[in-house]
């Protein structure tokens, strides 16, 4: 569904007018937004989680994995590891302040009104939330958290704790989703409003997250994966399923990434020489649709496709030297995409794998290449490119995560984690780095938790040490 990111704001606004009254009761909280309704709630969490998602998150995770390189300022500093407490304090607020909370209140009001389907909505997306947030931080406030004044120093849950709980909320999403109880969310859901299939949309897309999730647990529960993918399990089946939101074309309704490095007037985005050298080794056709080439000429290379060295601060800023993230998903219309059937079919073809299913696997592989293809608009040029040796499927773990690495060029958040558990693709920290030569494998617990929540740091996961904290290992991420 088109969105404006404006509409969002408007919401926000709205929101905020609904709860205010003209005369002051100081027995209510002018901040909490008691009398809003579900349907203005949803889409704000929507909205704020996508942003969120291809903003902040994206940008951070993305100098890990070498999608992108920026070349001064904040994206430099995340490509040399750079990374303190104070620099993730936007992500965790965003999500813990505003979209769960936003979510949980979702939640409350649908439960007193008997609409089961928004509650199902909401908890299909909080267990999302919740699950992006752990496999950033670890262990995380979970059970305790969202309980406002009532608890305001929750205690951090172990990730071995959360992972099942996600689980048992993303079933319990499904069932009320299809529940048909209460009233359905129209044009006010964002992702699926308005589509004949709705509740088949959200079951899909809450069991394709949740084999996401299991696949995580490769080291911990090997079959797990495999277990619930033999129950054939409804999964997104095609790019139309793709739960997305599409932002729009003036600055109030920016794609975040466009809406950053553009906008801004910063400049300061540029794509990783690790990515664009790889799209350029297999004369990629995708390239075009997902990096812009090197804009001016000052160097020689306009026209051209050159990507920054990791931790390099070549500074770029009249966009001479390096080539952006492209019109796909650097545009200021360009989507967010949540979970994509290119993804899904990229885990099938590991889960298959690791079973010794190779035929399986290599349809798996293939589909989720001519789903990426088709997707970037290159549908008639997937066959040639399967053909060629260096991407025709060969039998190995690499191969899968390798071109997976390429897709997941919009949600390099999840390329960080199949690295974290594979080891691929084969990456090398950059020449200046804050962590001795090791690519970050967990962001550090923020500042505001460490200024307002230190004694459940400290009695949980612990106090992050400086780059320190960056270099350990969430419970999944096994040697």
């Amino acid at each position: 569904m088109k969105l404006s990111y404006r509409s969002g704001l408007l919401l926000l606004s709205l929101v905020s007018v609904m709860s205010c009254k003209k005369t002051l009761d100081i027995n209510n909280d002018p901040n909490n937004f008691t009398d809003v309704p579900a349907y203005l709630l949803l889409p704000s969490a929507q909205v704020q989680f996508s942003y969120t998602l291809g903003g902040n998150i994206s940008r951070v995770t993305g100098a890990f994995t070498q999608h992108y390189a920026g070349h001064r300022n904040q994206p430099l500093e995340y490509t040399q590891y750079d990374v303190n407490p104070s620099s993730t304090d936007g992500i965790w607020s965003s999500c813990y302040s505003v979209v769960l909370r936003d979510l949980k209140a979702v939640r409350d009001k649908s439960r007193s009104t008997g609409d089961s389907m928004y509650v199902g909505v909401s908890q299909i997306l909080t267990a999302h939330v919740f699950s992006v947030l752990t496999d950033m931080y670890g262990d995380i406030p979970f059970s305790d958290a969202l309980q406002d004044a009532t608890n305001i120093t929750p205690r951090y849950d172990l990730q071995q704790n959360i992972y099942p709980a996600l689980i048992t909320m993303l079933d319990a999403g499904i069932a009320n989703v299809k529940s048909n109880k209460g009233i359905m969310p129209g044009e006010d859901d964002l992702i699926y409003g308005g589509k004949s299939n709705w509740a088949q949309l959200w079951e899909k897309y809450a069991n394709s997250l949740k084999l996401r999730l299991l696949n995580h647990l490769a080291k911990k529960q090997p079959t797990a994966a495999l277990d619930f993918l033999n129950t054939n399990p409804p999964l997104i089946s095609s790019n139309a399923e793709n739960p997305e939101v599409i932002f729009g074309e003036t600055s109030a309704n920016a794609n975040p990434i466009y809406g950053f490095d553009e906008l801004s007037g910063r400049k300061d985005m540029a794509v990783a020489a690790t990515f664009v050298d790889k799209l350029k080794a297999l004369a990629d056709p995708r390239i075009v649709a997902l990096l812009y080439p090197v804009k001016n000429n000052g160097s020689g290379r306009q026209g051209q496709y050159f990507g920054n060295e990791t931790g390099g601060d070549n500074d770029d800023s009249g966009e001479n030297l390096f080539s952006r993230i492209g019109e796909a998903y650097g545009s200021s219309t360009s989507p967010v995409v949540m979970m994509s059937y290119a993804e899904v079919q990229f885990i099938i073809a590991e889960v298959r794998f690791r079973a010794g299913a190779i035929p399986a696997a290599t349809t798996a592989y293939n589909n989720a290449i001519a789903a990426d293809f088709a997707f970037l608009g290159h549908a008639a040029d997937a066959p040639a490119y399967l053909l060629k040796p260096e991407v025709a499927f060969n039998g190995t773990l690499q191969r899968i995560m390798e071109q997976k690495w390429i897709t997941m060029f919009q949600a390099p958040y999840e390329s960080w984690s199949d690295w974290r558990r594979t080891g691929f693709p084969v990456l090398t920290a950059g020449a200046i780095n804050r962590t001795n030569d090791v690519i970050p494998r967990r962001l550090p617990y923020p500042q505001l938790e460490i200024n307002l929540n230190r004694k459940s740091l400290e009695a949980g996961p612990g106090v992050p040490v400086p780059f320190e904290a960056l270099k350990q290992r969430v419970w999944w991420d096994m040697p």
